[in-house]
């Protein structure tokens, strides 16, 4: 897998994560500019532009493209192919920038609760199909807090779980426009979505706030902000969501190179849901110097629950359509501690199971030998329909 491809969770990322102005240090927005190069033609206008200037361009065009188009869920498949033979800049930063083309488009378009299934990409891909459907949800902030039961229907008719997630995850971004950056009463209507959805919803309430601090995407940096992530995530059920998100949002400039760096970044946190969280959103920026595979044997190198939690950073959607590298991912497990060994497969198979649109319990789990491994990803894969957490 190209490095580019798996950078995309700057935002989201999922960002996903994923802030249409300049990057900067702590602050969230398009990726450092690696790689540079794109192959392709691509809106090839934008390449050679700098900073805001680029990111505009980029939304400008893609935007324009989509407008063109009668059916937005077949054509941004069609992007996220141009993109991905594209490559450099943008492929690294479709999501994030899709965020803004995705809230245009439907303020453009008058695109609500009832017609969002309509538009919503037809695709997995976690890329500029994941942000503009994310986007598209952003846009629908005012309504879903006078409804906000009104996003479950529409999530849990989309045809995918990755899709399904995603939906969920954008209605927490949602919550947090339509309450005007209050987190505490988004992640109060993440909660009335119930403990299934209310988890990953949360995550996009929390990815906002943390976008916020900076002004980025849209948003507005509160009045009374918390920047700590020791008292705003101690502060809520869901301290893995929080801090997931934390990190590469807020400490873009920390280096993260392998197992110590995660762990030196946690210091001082006890075994529990914070150091949980704070391991795996340290983890997240292990993306910037290891591919999937290798990520995970870092992770594997922490001690006890630590290596497991180190796990929730690997950036698995990038693995989409690769099914050798899926398996290889999965087979990392034998090198974690013994403990952690079903935790491991179970998450993999879990995660991937999503990403497969549910085949990877068959295509990839029955491939294991391993006393205990193949059972523990079965039993993982068979609960990707409950809360993910922390994912894309």
């Amino acid at each position: 897998m190209r490095r580019a491809s798996f950078t995309f969770l700057a935002v989201c990322l999922a960002f996903c994560a994923w802030t249409v102005v300049g990057a900067q240090a702590s602050f969230v927005g398009p990726v450092p500019d690696f790689p540079i190069g794109g192959k392709g033609s691509f809106l090839r206008e934008c390449a050679s532009l700098e900073g805001s200037n680029r990111d505009r361009c980029y939304i400008r065009g893609l935007l324009a493209i989509v407008e063109k188009s009668p059916d937005p869920a077949r054509e941004l498949p069609q992007i996220d192919g141009e993109v991905h033979h594209n490559g450099g800049f943008l492929e690294a930063n479709c999501h994030i920038l899709m965020h803004e083309v995705g809230r245009t488009w439907a303020r453009r378009h008058g695109v609500t609760l009832e017609t969002l299934f309509r538009y919503t990409p037809k695709s997995n891909d976690p890329g500029c199909s994941g942000g503009f459907g994310m986007g598209m949800v952003m846009h629908l902030g005012t309504a879903l807090v006078v409804q906000p039961r009104g996003t479950i229907p529409i999530c849990e008719a989309l045809p995918t779980r990755f899709r399904e997630y995603t939906c969920f995850h954008g209605s927490g971004h949602a919550f947090m426009r339509g309450y005007h950056g209050q987190l505490a009463n988004a992640v109060k209507a993440c909660k009335s979505l119930g403990a299934r959805f209310s988890p990953d919803c949360a995550q996009g309430a929390f990815h906002d706030y943390w976008v916020s601090l900076s002004g980025g995407d849209g948003t507005k940096r509160p009045e009374t902000a918390d920047a700590s992530p020791r008292s705003v995530c101690g502060s809520y059920e869901f301290p893995q969501p929080c801090w997931y998100r934390f990190f590469w949002e807020r400490r873009q400039t920390a280096v993260v190179d392998d197992e110590a760096d995660v762990a030196r970044l946690c210091t001082g946190l006890p075994a529990g849901k914070q150091r949980a969280g704070c391991i795996g959103g340290a983890s997240l920026l292990l993306v910037r110097v290891a591919e999937p595979v290798d990520h995970a044997l870092i992770c594997g190198r922490l001690s006890g629950y630590d290596a497991l939690d180190c796990l929730r950073g690997v950036n698995v959607p990038a693995l989409l359509g690769d099914p050798y590298a899926q398996l290889l991912l999965l087979r990392t497990c034998a090198t974690q501690p013994r403990s952690n060994l079903g935790g491991c497969y179970g998450w993999f198979g879990r995660t991937l199971n999503v990403v497969t649109d549910g085949h990877f319990e068959r295509t990839g789990c029955t491939k294991l030998r391993r006393t205990g491994a193949h059972a523990a990803c079965i039993e993982g894969a068979r609960r990707l329909g409950e809360p993910l957490g922390t994912f894309a």
